[in-house]
C-alpha cells in the first residue's frame, strides 16, 4: 500500500512539474529589437520594458540591435519564423527601416514602432504603430516655461544640436510657433550635441552679450540637451559667473540635468521618462494583440520638471 501511495505521489509530482514546464513553453513571448541598447536611456528603458511586459502575463526577450539595421532585420525574421506574440522595433534609423517594416508588415505579426522615428512620417512607410518622444513637444513645454519665468518677454540665446537634425528643426519650429517678439533671440548657435563646442560657443556668447543679471543682455539660455549643458556652465563657471546668475532652460533625463538642478543651475527642464515610455510601449504592444489599439502615433508627454518637482520623475 505504502509502494502505490509512493509511486501514485511519484507520478503526480512529475505531472505537476511538466504541466509548469508546458505553461512556461506556451506564455505568449515578445521580443524588442533595441538599436541602442547599450545607450544609457536604455539601461532604464530596457528593465521598464521586461518588467511591464511580466506585469501584463507576457515573457520579453530584449535583443541588441547594434546601430545596426541589418541586424535589426535578422531579429524581426526570427521572432517571426519562432512565432512570437509581438515585436517593438526601436530603429537604428529612418533611412533603413523600410525593409523591416515590410517584413514585420508581410507577417503578420504583431508590432509597434518605439522611439527613433518621426511620429509624423508614420503613415508614408507603414508603420501602423507607433510610441515615442514628439521633439516638437520639447519645445512647446520649453516655449511655455519661458513665457512662465518672463512673461513680459526676455532676450535669448540658443544651445541647439545640429543643424537639419530632427530633433533641432523640430525644436526650433515649436519654439518659433510659441514665442512672439516680445521674445529675442540674440544668437543661436549649433553645437552638434557636444560640451567642448558649446563650451566654445557659450563663451564667445558670453564675451559678445553678457549676461542681464550683471549688465549685459542674455536673460535667458536654451539648451537642448543636458550633454551640451555641461559645457554651457564650464563657460558659465570660467567666466565668473555662479548658479543663479542666468536662467537655464533645457530638456531631457539624464542624471546631468537633475544634478544641474540641484546645484542650482538649471532652472527648468522639459523631461523624457524612459522608464514611461517603455511602460506605454508594452502595454500599447498589448492592446495591439488583443485588437484594441487605436493606429497612429501614441505621444510620450513631456512635462517640465524644476528643482523643487525633479525627486518625482525618473532621470538616467
Amino acid at each position: 500500500m505504502k509502494r502505490l501511495i509512493s509511486t501514485v505521489f511519484v507520478v503526480l509530482m512529475v505531472a505537476t512539474t511538466l504541466f509548469a514546464a508546458g505553461a512556461k513553453e506556451t506564455a505568449p513571448r515578445l521580443m524588442l529589437s533595441n538599436a541602442y541598447y547599450t545607450a544609457p536611456y536604455c539601461a532604464a528603458y530596457n528593465p521598464s520594458a521586461e518588467k511591464t511586459a511580466e506585469e501584463l502575463g507576457y515573457k520579453l526577450t530584449v535583443l541588441d540591435g547594434a546601430g545596426n539595421q541589418q541586424t535589426q532585420l535578422e531579429h524581426a525574421n526570427l521572432a517571426i519564423a519562432e512565432g512570437y506574440d509581438g515585436f517593438l522595433y526601436f530603429p537604428a534609423d529612418v533611412d533603413g527601416a523600410l525593409p523591416i517594416i515590410e517584413a514585420l508588415n508581410d507577417s503578420g505579426i504583431p508590432w509597434v514602432g518605439v522611439n527613433a522615428y518621426p511620429g509624423d512620417k508614420i503613415d508614408e512607410v507603414g508603420m501602423k504603430y507607433y510610441v515615442g518622444p514628439d521633439a516638437s513637444s520639447h519645445g512647446h513645454t520649453m516655449a511655455a516655461t519661458i513665457k512662465e519665468l518672463f512673461p513680459n518677454g526676455c532676450r535669448l540665446v540658443g544651445i541647439e544640436g545640429t543643424a537639419g537634425h530632427m530633433q533641432t528643426l523640430y525644436i526650433n519650429a515649436a519654439l518659433a510657433e510659441d514665442l512672439d517678439g516680445r521674445y529675442q533671440w540674440l544668437d543661436r548657435q549649433d553645437c552638434n550635441f557636444q560640451a567642448e563646442v558649446s563650451m566654445t560657443k557659450m563663451t564667445d556668447m558670453l564675451t559678445a552679450y553678457g549676461l542681464a543679471s550683471r549688465g549685459g543682455r542674455i536673460d535667458c539660455i536654451v539648451s537642448h540637451d543636458g550633454g551640451m549643458l555641461t559645457g554651457v556652465i564650464s563657460a558659465l563657471e570660467a567666466a565668473g559667473y555662479g548658479p543663479g546668475d542666468v536662467t537655464i532652460i533645457a530638456m531631457g533625463s539624464n542624471q546631468v540635468l537633475y544634478d544641474t538642478m540641484a546645484s542650482g543651475w538649471l532652472t527648468a527642464c522639459s523631461t523624457q521618462d524612459p522608464v514611461a515610455e517603455a511602460r506605454l510601449a508594452v502595454e500599447t504592444l498589448n492592446k495591439v494583440i488583443k485588437g484594441t489599439a487605436t493606429p497612429g502615433w501614441t505621444k510620450l508627454p513631456t512635462p517640465v520638471a524644476y528643482p523643487d518637482t525633479k525627486d518625482n520623475f525618473n532621470w538616467f
